[in-house]
């Protein structure tokens, strides 16, 4: 059978790194295909060649079988490909409707066809089971909803080949099994279906042949019956001793309370934020935070911080310091043009001028003790990789020595090898005497590394795991994840 894609010796250099360096598979017709690699690995420059954002200096892409040579991303489209971006380009204002047609709205006479768009637009609804309204703002939508919506936008064209940056992210345990619902009826439509995912656990359940790239190059290739995730590990990051260790946990709690909140609430716009939320963070402990996005974390965080105050219950703060690890790297955790060591000055004492020696020796102790792979120590942070530049967050708050540490989505689109060593770096915070808050939606970065688990739903506390109910309900993983992804969409709360 002709497969849906071949890539034959594709070759893709900037400057002197090749990103792509003698790359050849093939993808098959009506198929799940996955595709592993750290940060830097060649996926996206592989797939922005497949989408036409980018042309190959060498080498064949094929599509259907007809060599292909797309200049941009609008011929790309024309044949077939269509790509969801893990980050949503939705207009929030804007109906679903309105998303969907946008710039490709069915013309009646001089007037946009309204009608014709929504009848479209509602079979597709049906027919994958997506349970979208039309009509909905954007805004009013939860993150899986919008999703579904950039889905829509895609399928709406009636795209052959769907290529997927992450989907899960930032999708709750019960929202990814709803997703992977999707791709099988895509799969079962005729779509040939490309996933881009760190997730190993994820590739393991719904992928049917896997490839990993590792420095540009083509190093792996199986079929998913063959693969298990210690096996993918090794091929991703290149080391045969590899494997995905469990982390000693905690059986009793922490001794001194850092910080306590009870009963809080807090509201804003007429809305309720925080109802009734009881935490308690505790030295030498790790507290982790669990839900689907938006319901309530970031306030909690703020009101550690002290950017917020409670309106109603109590929130005692016993901490003489904090540092945060942002949810966002980019926007709220670095300046993009300045070096590692400008980075953590700025962080430490605001806009004053250090020698450049300091900042020299600074930046070589940080960029050593926590193996940030950089040309020099010179180098703007928004020159580096996703996973370096965490790194060098990461390894800015924990010297700050704070009381409380306070991770919010810490390996969000960093690779395996960065993940693992952040995930290395909370243990021995822990382990040190510090306070330690974890809020992420990943599921399995919670379960490995919390003492203790709060499931948040609608702004409240529905349920907490002490931590030796924590550590022998992990025995059974999977009946556990059922669980607490239940309690985060609301689902079995008394």
């Amino acid at each position: 059978m002709i497969p849906a894609i071949e890539f034959k010796n594709i070759t893709k250099q900037f400057g002197n790194l090749k990103a792509n360096d003698n790359v050849s598979f093939a993808i098959r017709k009506n198929s799940v295909h996955c595709i592993l690699g750290e940060n830097g690995a060649g996926k996206s420059t592989l797939m922005k060649i497949l989408y036409g954002a980018y042309q190959p200096d060498s080498g064949k892409l094929f599509v259907d079988g007809k060599q292909q040579n797309f200049h941009t991303p609008h011929d790309a489209i024309n044949a077939g490909v269509a790509m969801v971006w893990q980050h949503f380009m939705l207009i929030d204002d804007f109906s679903v409707l309105e998303n969907v047609i946008l710039g490709n709205e069915p013309i009646s006479g001089i007037k946009i066809d309204f009608k014709t768009a929504q009848k479209k637009i509602n079979d597709v609804i049906t027919k994958f089971n997506l349970g979208l309204n039309p009509d909905d703002k954007v805004e009013k939508l939860s993150i899986a909803e919008q999703q579904k919506v950039e889905l829509l936008k895609i399928l709406y064209r009636k795209p052959s080949i769907i290529i997927f940056d992450e989907p899960t992210a930032v999708l709750s345990p019960v929202e990814v099994d709803e997703f992977f619902n999707i791709i099988t009826k895509l799969k079962d439509s005729g779509n040939t279906i490309i996933l881009i995912t760190h997730k190993l656990r994820e590739v393991i359940q719904i992928a049917e042949r896997v490839t990993v790239l590792r420095q540009g190059k083509k190093v792996y290739e199986a079929e998913a019956t063959e693969i298990d995730e210690d096996i993918l590990g090794k091929e991703i990051v290149g080391d045969s001793s590899f494997e995905i260790a469990s982390e000693t946990k905690l059986e009793t709690d922490g001794e001194k309370k850092v910080a306590i909140l009870e009963k809080a609430g807090l509201s804003s716009g007429g809305y309720s934020k925080l109802n009734d939320i009881n935490l308690v963070l505790r030295a030498g402990e790790i507290s982790g935070i669990c839900g689907v996005e938006g319901n309530g974390q970031n306030e909690i965080v703020d009101i550690l911080l002290q950017l917020l105050s409670v309106e109603n219950g109590t929130a005692e703060l016993n901490y003489s310091s904090v540092s945060v690890v942002p949810d966002d790297r980019i926007k709220k955790g670095m300046i993009s043009e300045y070096t590692i060591g400008e980075n953590v000055i700025t962080r430490k004492m605001g806009f004053e001028i250090a020698l450049k020696a300091k900042l020299k020796k600074l930046s070589e102790i940080l960029i050593k003790s926590y193996d940030i792979r950089t040309p020099d120590y010179f180098t703007p942070m928004g020159n580096l990789s996703g996973g370096n530049q965490q790194k060098a967050i990461v390894a800015r708050e924990i010297e700050n020595q704070s009381e409380l540490i306070i991770f919010s989505h810490p390996t969000r689109g960093v690779d395996l090898k960065s993940s693992l060593f952040i995930h290395d770096e909370i243990i021995h915070v822990r382990n040190s005497g510090r306070a330690v808050l974890l809020v992420s939606s990943d599921l399995d970065e919670l379960f490995k590394l919390s003492d203790r688990l709060i499931v948040l739903y609608n702004g409240q506390t529905v349920k907490e795991y002490e931590p030796l109910e924590l550590k022998s309900r992990l025995k059974d993983a999977e009946s556990f994840t059922v669980e607490v992804g239940k309690l985060m969409v609301g689902a079995g709360i008394e």
